[in-house]
């Protein structure tokens, strides 16, 4: 335990910011387990709505794979190379569907 009022405070930080962070990388998995899901399945349009975040009618009702990693980048959680990478791997498999599909 920590003895001085500036490591007690430290602590208290800490132990909050790994309670946020965790919860929104906790959310970025949910979300890319159903995109791999999607994807594994053969499913273009799910993927795509999970992907982006849309709907048939257009309205949105969670936030998308790539909306989940630009949370991540803007709270610092990962790095923006990171995160670019991320959403740059998840478009070239849901590409690499489409054209395995349509051929």
């Amino acid at each position: 335990m920590p003895i001085t009022k500036s490591a007690q405070k430290a602590l208290k930080q800490s132990v909050k910011k790994h309670s946020r962070n965790e919860h929104f990388k906790n959310m970025y998995k949910e979300t890319r387990k159903a995109f791999e899901a999607a994807v594994k399945a053969s499913d273009v349009e799910a993927a795509k709505a999970v992907l982006f975040n849309t709907k048939e009618d257009g309205k949105t009702v969670k936030s998308g794979l790539q909306s989940n990693i630009d949370k991540l980048v803007k709270k610092n959680i990962i790095h923006k190379n990171n995160g670019d990478r991320k959403k740059s791997k998840y478009a070239s498999m849901l590409k690499k569907l489409e054209t395995s599909l349509n051929s």
